[in-house]
């Protein structure tokens, strides 16, 4: 590994973390109630931003784009799937 790519792994590292523990807080603010739909959205965004960070630097796939938008896929299709099911029932 060299210097450059310590550097950006560390960075990476670092934005993890700090998504983690804004998330972690979101979530804390409603203890006992529901979570409302704005904070679950900002959860979600931060959950696919923490995947594609982990996918490309530390699964190394910024070389193979093709696998790297197949792993992405997997978190993009839960978050629509927890989004639709929260919609279903106000839309029906």
């Amino acid at each position: 590994m060299t210097p450059k790519n310590s550097g950006s792994l560390f960075a990476s590292t670092n934005w993890i973390l700090m998504m983690g523990v804004v998330s972690g807080v979101i979530s804390a603010q409603w203890k006992h109630e529901t979570l409302p739909v704005a904070a679950l959205v900002s959860i979600l965004l931060l959950t696919v931003f923490k995947a594609r960070l982990i996918i490309l630097d530390f699964m190394h796939l910024r070389e193979r784009p093709a696998l790297a938008a197949a792993l992405l896929a997997w978190p993009i299709l839960f978050c629509i799937a927890i989004l639709a099911r929260i919609a279903a029932p106000r839309l029906f």
